[in-house]
């Protein structure tokens, strides 16, 4: 297995891929599995915490028993790719290997055209931006998949429950409890379970109607209904959700939901070319001025001036 790298890598999501893979040579006292780093040019590689990491060859140089390569990348996927980088991934999938992709790799398999007609994985952080920028293909919210010709996983722990399913699928059960016991792993989630924490567990809290309130809210960013109406979806009082919301989190629930928008919005900023006025529209914000000056109140700069700051 090969793993490319791009600029900016995560490398908690490499390390889950891969070590995984290593323990489970060393408890075999065999080579159940081979594995190398390539990256575009065969230089070495800067990851998001700053740390270069060597490459083995250039991704052109991928020796041929090498039949399934996952992109690994982080944050601004595409900021580092260049047109060898995507030539080479469509001439190994037009020979047949196997090609995946853990955390926002998928950006990288989209932009090279390989994703058409096949169903995406990317970080949640990440999933609103990858949607913007290619509204044809399918983003599920599992945490890993692991299908004939692809194998993708959301990043960071996703990738080690994707990897001990491998170890499982190849070798037993036997083996790759092992290799998560050496983890201190005791629980080996499946690719149907949640990417993120539940929305109880983010609220800390039990009440019901408040938790929905809050699914109703992030399913409808674009075009935001009124607090009315999410009351009234709830079966509930506008004063008595006003209570709740106050109660558990603190703000009232038209702020929340405002901030909720906003963090969207800083998503698609820092993660998509999209103007400040698309972002905001996409966002449910129907004047750039009121975004711009929301933006700045909950976030201390303007849009384009954070977009600008997290691309330095």
């Amino acid at each position: 297995m090969g793993f490319v790298l791009v600029p900016g890598f995560s490398f908690f999501a490499l390390a889950c891929c891969s070590e995984p893979l290593r323990v489970a040579n060393r408890i075999a006292g065999r080579q159940l599995f081979e594995f190398m780093f390539m990256s575009e040019d065969g230089e070495p590689v800067r990851a998001s915490n700053g740390m270069p990491f060597p490459a083995a060859c250039a991704l052109a140089d991928c020796p041929d028993e090498y039949q399934t390569v996952v992109v690994v990348s982080g944050f601004d996927p595409l900021e580092g790719a260049g047109d060898t980088l995507f030539h080479e991934l469509r001439r190994l999938s037009a020979n047949g290997v196997s090609l995946g992709c853990v955390d926002t790799g998928a950006h990288i398999l989209a932009k090279a055209g390989l994703l058409q007609g096949q169903k995406a994985i990317v970080h949640w952080e990440s999933s609103s931006s990858f949607q913007e920028s290619f509204p044809t293909i399918q983003v599920v919210p599992e945490r890993f998949m692991i299908e004939e010709g692809r194998v993708s996983a959301a990043g960071g722990l996703s990738s080690l429950d994707m990897m001990l399913n491998l170890i499982r699928a190849s070798h037993g059960h036997t083996l790759a409890n092992a290799v998560a016991e050496q983890f201190t792993y005791s629980h080996v989630q499946s690719a149907d379970d949640a990417q993120r924490m539940s929305l109880r567990a983010r609220l800390t809290t039990t009440n019901r109607r408040l938790i929905r309130a809050v699914e109703i809210m992030e399913q409808n960013l674009a075009s935001p209904l009124t607090i009315q109406q999410i009351a009234a979806q709830i079966e509930t009082s506008t004063r008595e959700l006003e209570r709740l919301f106050k109660k558990d989190i603190g703000t009232p629930p038209k702020r929340f939901y405002r901030r909720l928008r906003l963090e969207r919005a800083r998503q698609l900023l820092r993660q998509t070319d999209m103007t400040v006025l698309e972002v905001a529209v996409s966002c449910g914000f129907q004047s750039a001025a009121y975004f711009s000056s929301a933006y700045r109140e909950d976030f201390g700069t303007s849009p384009s001036k954070d977009r600008g700051q997290s691309l330095a």
